[in-house]
């Protein structure tokens, strides 16, 4: 027979990210026993829950994204008509959403608490606030449980969403992050292509410098000192190369080209 040591937490260690008890056998988190003295009803987990008005009727194949299977649980909270909301069972793209049985009358409903599992509202736990209603007939009206982060704005440290890279290209979008990638690969950004060219023979030399575009500004500069800016003609050949025609041939790299665009 295996032996089972003892665990000591002498050492202040905790079990951490604890789910959520599911039987009497399984450990209860800290967020269950505030809710058992708050007094509220936990009920099986939802596997996604509404962001915006659903039509309980004909609810679609995804809900918020998700890809629901028959006999997924949804938490509904935002529908027009409050008295809607609750939880309720998926049961087809094109078949009316029934109500689970644990939640199907306003007295189930009164102090029920839920986690949604996947979606925008993964990780949350909400908690029904009515009490004393009709089930169809009062408003059902869900609150996160605890505090949850908020949208992060200038003022406020929150949660923020990263913006695609059209809509960084849009440059309209105040309400999402910037990473370095994004910002590179804009099309607002000035990009800088430099390249020194010279072979001592020819007088025209076609840059390559792959910006994509015909907009660009191009200077000619000594390679060294005192690089001083040399008269040349130049032509955009195509969105990636223009070409650099100049009086005298230069010596090997002893000119740079700059092109921005």
């Amino acid at each position: 027979m295996k032996q089972l040591a003892n665990l000591d937490f002498g050492g202040v260690a905790r079990a951490l990210n604890l789910p959520a008890a599911a039987s009497d056998s399984e450990p209860a988190t800290l967020g269950q026993l505030n809710a058992v003295i708050a007094g509220l009803k936990w009920k099986n987990s939802a596997r996604v829950s509404t962001q915006a008005n659903l039509s309980l009727a004909s609810p679609g194949g995804t809900i918020d994204g998700i890809a629901m299977s028959a006999g997924d649980r949804v938490l509904v909270r935002a529908q027009s008509t409050a008295s809607q909301n609750g939880i309720y069972v998926w049961n087809g793209a094109a078949t009316p959403m029934t109500r689970s049985l644990d939640a199907d009358s306003f007295a189930e409903l009164e102090g029920a608490a839920i986690t949604v599992e996947e979606g925008t509202s993964g990780g949350v736990q909400y908690r029904q606030t009515q009490v004393n209603g009709t089930i169809d007939s009062s408003d059902v009206a869900w609150t996160t449980i605890g505090s949850a982060a908020p949208d992060a704005s200038e003022t406020t440290a929150g949660l923020i969403e990263i913006a695609t890279q059209a809509e960084t290209n849009t440059g309209t979008d105040d309400a999402r992050a910037l990473t370095p990638s994004k910002a590179r690969n804009a099309s607002w950004m000035v990009k800088k292509f430099v390249d020194p060219f010279g072979d001592a023979s020819n007088t025209q030399y076609d840059v390559v410098h792959n910006l994509g575009t015909r907009d660009v500004v191009v200077s000619i500069r000594e390679t060294a000192a005192p690089y001083e800016f040399v008269q040349a003609t130049v032509s955009a050949l195509d969105t990636n190369t223009v070409r650099v025609v100049l009086a005298v041939a230069p010596g090997n790299d002893a000119l740079t080209a700059t092109v921005i665009g």
